[in-house]
């Protein structure tokens, strides 16, 4: 029984988080690129950036299939019009050639009328002289004598007439053999008019087919006109959406407002020299003084000297105010008004980091043993006296110390992922953490390295989708 009910608890539970599972699914599956962000949060930003993306690709892709097939259609169709303008000429000609053909045909039978008419006349010519030939035959040599002064004159006459009636039925029977042969003439001749009026109108009826199936083509590149126009339009409308949320979420601030493309510009000034992925950089930026989706906006809201609650009654700590006060000295600050960093009591007694890299003074520049980061941005840049309240000069500041992490990070790890929230860590915590206190700094998905990793693997895709 035990055994039963337990089987019976493990096949709930599983059908249970087959049902979360698939719920979870069901949700991500209903999840488009939006019209409107108002009130959507970071995370939330990155995963509609990335959805937007593949909508925005899909679409190309069915726009690219579509401005295709219009093509193929405007090709068949300008087939199909050549095709009908070749049939018009053919039957253009074939309409001259018809009428050629019929008054060729006209001519013989205006030949046969006037053969017929020559015909007739002949016969009658010659049966006047057969009957007159039969009349002097019919005379005996007294009735010749005596109706005639001169008997060969009546026989003269009698000659004539013989001779006259062979040459006029010899030219009878020619007359009659030109009217054959022109009659076997018209008769072709209609018969290869027909023969072309049978062609021209099959030519005819295949130019009407040619015509419906132009026009049906047309009808079909209309509509695929206007589905591309669609497409067109559903990109438009994600690109403003995309770019909506890139310049929501990407954009830093130091000194001045600046893009997140303006950011990138100047990190990778110097990135192949320090040899610190652009957004490594950018990421710990963001991390480091990141609020209301600007990088770099919480760059301090007090002043060095200001009440605290800590052992030095102070936000700085005693120890790094010598350094503060040479820094803002040699840049020509004024040390009780230049903004820095709060106090964070959850996570130290003191604050006092300055600019959009939150340095602290003694990592910057150390007075007492002259070491510092600022040597190291000064060499690099090739300029005197660099400011950690500048964007450039704090940026590849950022990207020296976090080299120095990444260096000492490798003998423990590989992994790209590791290995940035490793240099983070030491970013947040100090060259010199490690063990445990590394660890808590690394591994939940709540602590400072773990958040940069993640941010820096966006940055990535961000970085890659401005390039294209």
């Amino acid at each position: 029984m035990k055994s039963q009910r337990k089987n019976k608890l493990v096949s709930l539970l599983a059908i249970s988080l087959l049902a979360l599972g698939l719920g979870h699914k069901l949700v991500m599956a209903q999840e488009v690129c939006p019209s409107d962000i108002t009130g959507r949060s970071d995370s939330e930003l990155r995963v509609l950036l990335d959805v937007c993306e593949k909508e925005i690709a899909g679409e190309q892709s069915k726009l690219d299939l579509t401005q295709k097939q219009a093509l193929t259609i405007e090709k068949i169709i300008a087939e199909l019009k050549s095709k009908i303008r070749k049939s018009e000429l053919e039957i253009k000609a074939r309409n001259i050639k018809i009428t050629q053909l019929g008054d060729e045909i006209s001519v013989r039978h205006k030949n046969i009328d006037s053969l017929q008419t020559r015909i007739g006349r002949g016969t009658a010519s010659l049966g006047e002289l057969m009957r007159k030939t039969d009349v002097a035959s019919s005379f005996s040599p007294v009735e010749a004598i005596l109706a005639t002064d001169d008997l060969s004159e009546f026989f003269t006459d009698l000659d004539n007439y013989a001779v006259v009636q062979d040459k006029l039925q010899i030219l009878l029977k020619q007359i009659k053999d030109i009217k054959v042969k022109t009659e076997d003439e018209k008769l072709k001749l209609e018969g290869s008019k027909q023969k072309e009026s049978e062609l021209k109108y099959t030519q005819e009826q295949d130019k009407k087919k040619t015509e419906g199936y132009r026009t049906e083509q047309e009808k079909v590149l209309s509509l695929t006109r206007a589905e591309a126009e669609v497409f067109k339009r559903s990109i438009a409308e994600k690109e403003r959406v995309k770019n909506e949320i890139r310049n929501r979420i990407f954009r830093t601030v130091g000194g001045q407002e600046l893009r997140f493309e303006e950011a990138l510009r100047l990190v990778r000034l110097y990135e192949a020299r320090i040899g610190v992925n652009a957004a490594l950089t950018l990421a710990v930026l963001s991390q480091e003084s990141s609020q209301d989706n600007l990088i770099g906006k919480n760059i301090g809201k007090c002043t060095y000297n200001q009440l605290a609650t800590n052992p030095n009654g102070t936000v700085m700590s005693d120890s790094q105010k010598q350094s503060f006060l040479a820094i803002t000295n040699e840049l020509g600050l004024n040390a009780n008004t230049t903004p820095v960093s709060c106090p964070i009591y959850s996570d130290g007694a003191y604050g006092g980091a300055m600019g959009p890299a939150q340095f602290m003074p003694n990592t910057w520049w150390n007075v007492n043993t002259a070491t510092g980061y600022k040597q190291r941005v000064a060499q690099v840049m090739g300029i005197s006296a660099p400011s950690p309240f500048n964007n450039l000069d704090a940026f590849t500041g950022t990207a020296l110390y976090l080299s120095d992490g990444l260096e000492r990070c490798r003998t423990a790890f590989s992994a790209t992922f590791q290995l940035r929230a490793c240099t983070a860590a030491k970013y947040y915590a100090g060259l010199t953490v490690s063990g445990s206190r590394l660890a808590r700094h690394m591994n939940p998905a709540s602590s400072y390295g773990y958040q940069v990793a993640t941010r820096a693997a966006q940055f990535d895709r961000d970085i890659t989708l401005l390039d294209q």
